[in-house]
């Protein structure tokens, strides 16, 4: 079994501005996704040294130092199952997004993504889409990050707030 945790819209100088717990979740992970918007290059930096295993991508309002390091989508396969990892990098309205992003990837199983702030999870067109939401509190919104357990019979999906 490999678990992996997908965070997003980070919206961070360091990680010390996440929650604890959500930082414990991150060093336990067998591979950390980050689905974009982290804007800060040493909140990337951070990610790639406290992480066993790192997939990332930038998110449309990360800076060019970013974009330089990470893709603007990739996709990785575990246990025989190809997952896509995307931030709608064109920006723009929330609504109608999860079509566009399905339609940016091939032959996968699942698609991490950021950009809402909205933890959800749904299936399109036989492909499971997961968005973490945020990974800071704010307001009164608590920080939110997916947990995908995947293994030889597919893959689970727990979204946890933190």
């Amino acid at each position: 079994m490999t678990r992996i945790l997908a965070i997003s819209d980070t919206h961070a100088k360091s990680l010390s501005a996440l929650p604890k717990a959500l930082l414990t979740e991150i060093s336990d992970a067998d591979i950390v996704v980050h689905c974009g918007d982290y804007t800060s290059m040493s909140l990337l930096q951070e990610l790639k040294d406290l992480a066993k295993r790192f997939v990332g991508v930038y998110g449309n309002v990360d800076t060019i130092d970013i974009r330089q390091e990470v893709p603007k989508k990739t996709a990785f396969e575990i246990d025989g199952k190809r997952i896509g990892v995307i931030h709608p990098y064109w920006g723009g309205a929330s609504f109608g997004i999860e079509e566009a992003i399905v339609k940016e990837f091939h032959n996968v199983d699942l698609i991490l993504f950021g950009h809402t702030h909205d933890a959800w999870t749904d299936t399109i067109d036989g492909v499971t889409l997961l968005n973490p939401g945020q990974a800071y509190s704010a307001f009164m919104e608590k920080a939110t990050a997916g947990i995908v357990t995947v293994g030889a019979k597919g893959f689970e999906i727990d979204i946890r707030s933190f």
